[in-house]
């Protein structure tokens, strides 16, 4: 018998709750919202990292606790949000060590310190796997706050970095070749060692251009898709942003380089849309703000006009039970 798939799952439990009144962004954002006054939302987010599913052979328990925060964090970023704390849930396989505890907890530290938020509190329980959830909260002035919905026909779509490097880094690690991990450091990098574009999702916050934001890390065409949906737009993409080192990488593995930057997941950047008038001045503010499309009325979806070849952009990235 087939099993839902991730979306499936949460369209079931979602639908349980949809009519509760008070839910400024409801369920179709990156983060989740609660009224505190006329001016400021208490701004909550959760995100879980389970070993046998998120932590690739050759991640350390430290780095795997550390991008446990960097995912959270992530979705703040894409909302412009700084997070103010966090609180950590912990299932730990019996026996529990002393060492491994250790390195989960410099994990934790280092990422606190990196994104300027303090840990608080948790709970710790036994488990079968490795899991780490992470709870974020911040505040926020719902004026200034970003989206997915907003984007309008004629705005810039614009990410803040390259793609790929995640999924290639991924299938070196799986291969256990050495020679290609040594040949590519920054791929395996991108997996051991990711980045959420806090500093910048700030930036595009204040300045008030950005007109909707979400963060990559279910892949470039899912999050594409996921502003086009909510906003009830057409995206026409005139580039796929590939990194240079991905480029090489599939060319030497007969891979397709798009593929791998469209369709990956956990990249942790940030894809939003931009008033026209709005990004060169942007541009010298976040300098790796790129521009890679446009908003179009019609038709709704997510397309790319490549070489002269019009390229239907699937609605797939990153997703478990599949």
């Amino acid at each position: 018998m087939k099993g839902l798939t991730e979306t499936q799952i949460i369209r079931v439990l979602t639908n349980e709750f949809a009519s509760q009144p008070g839910l400024p962004l409801g369920f179709n954002d990156d983060v989740s919202a609660i009224p505190f006054s006329s001016k400021s939302w208490i701004i909550v987010k959760t995100d879980m990292l389970v070993g046998s599913t998120d932590v690739p052979p050759g991640m350390t328990v430290q780095e795997a606790a550390r991008k446990a925060v960097v995912a959270t964090v992530s979705d703040f970023a894409a909302k412009g949000v700084r997070p103010r704390a966090l609180m950590v849930s912990l299932g730990l396989q019996a026996p529990a060590r002393k060492t491994t505890v250790q390195a989960i907890a410099r994990g934790l530290r280092q990422a606190a310190r990196e994104y300027q938020c303090k840990i608080i509190g948790g709970d710790t329980n036994q488990a079968d796997d490795l899991v780490i959830d992470i709870i974020g909260v911040g505040f926020a002035n719902p004026k200034t706050l970003v989206r997915r919905i907003g984007a309008r026909p004629g705005d810039i779509i614009a990410v803040t970095g390259p793609f790929g490097k995640t999924s290639a880094g991924l299938r070196l690690l799986m291969s256990r070749r050495e020679k290609d991990r040594v040949k590519y450091p920054f791929l395996v990098q991108a997996v051991r060692q990711p980045k959420a574009r806090l500093a910048e999702g700030i930036v595009l916050a204040k300045s008030r251009a950005a007109t909707s934001s979400t963060d990559s890390s279910d892949g470039l065409a899912w999050s594409l898709h996921q502003i086009a949906q909510s906003s009830k737009v057409g995206i026409n993409l005139h580039t796929i942003p590939v990194a240079p080192e991905v480029e090489t990488f599939a060319k030497e593995h007969r891979l397709s380089a798009l593929d791998l930057a469209l369709y990956g997941g956990e990249e942790y950047e940030l894809v939003v849309t931009i008033k026209p008038e709005r990004f060169h001045d942007l541009k010298k503010r976040v300098p790796s703000l790129a521009r890679i499309g446009i908003v179009e009325k019609k038709p709704l979806g997510v397309v790319a006009h490549l070489a002269g070849k019009r390229v239907q952009v699937k609605a797939q990235g990153w997703e478990h039970f599949t």
